[in-house]
């Protein structure tokens, strides 16, 4: 039942402020104090072993629920272009405060949640290595998808990686990737990556 059901119980006092959480406790400013007498009047009977009316069940409103998203239907580039291909390329220097963005062409970040893993990783050159420095979890990186007109077909995908250079980020030579998944028609997803040239932190 939490957060599908009863989502927050705050104070009545936090309740008054309508913040985030007291705008989402969903039954007024004394939900917590029904919560109270309720959970001790549990805890009671369970010391006494004793039972417990179940009280009204909740309606089951699976069956009623509609779906009104398409979901992905297809990703798509231009012809001849490759998924992960560069749209436009990082600048050949940087200094820490500023700025590196790169914009690749890309899918719907849906066809694959990543979960335990990253759409992008910044890089640092480490010999023949390369070395991860940022991942999309980390402040100074931030992923923007945007569907774009494209032919022939009308599915393409822009994805944009920004990296704010952290002070005190060493110089050396780092560059930019960026991880997906296309769906084609037949609906089976196809990973892809790509990645900016290599540039200078100064």
């Amino acid at each position: 039942p939490v957060n599908a059901y009863s989502s927050y119980v705050t104070t009545r006092e936090e309740y008054s402020t309508q913040n985030y959480e007291g705008a989402s406790t969903h039954f007024g400013p004394w939900q917590l104090v029904a919560v109270q007498q309720i959970y001790d009047r549990l805890a009671v009977a369970m010391q006494a072993g004793a039972a417990v009316d179940p009280g009204p069940t909740p309606p089951d409103l699976r069956a009623e629920v509609k779906v009104v998203t398409l979901g992905v239907v297809q990703d798509s580039t231009p012809a001849g272009v490759e998924f992960g291909a560069v749209v436009t390329d990082a600048a050949a220097t940087y200094s820490p405060g500023q700025t590196a963005s790169v914009v690749f062409w890309g899918a719907h970040p849906a066809n694959n949640l990543r979960i335990q893993d990253s759409y992008l990783q910044v890089e640092r050159k480490s010999g023949a290595a390369w070395v991860v420095v940022a991942n999309d979890w980390d402040w100074e990186t931030k992923y923007h998808w945007l569907r774009v007109g494209c032919l022939p077909s009308l599915g393409c995908s822009h994805v944009t990686v920004d990296w704010a250079i952290p002070a005190g980020t060493p110089a050396g030579t780092y560059r930019v990737r960026h991880r997906g998944d296309w769906k084609s028609l037949d609906g089976a997803i196809h990973p892809y990556e790509g990645s900016s040239k290599e540039f200078q932190v100064q």
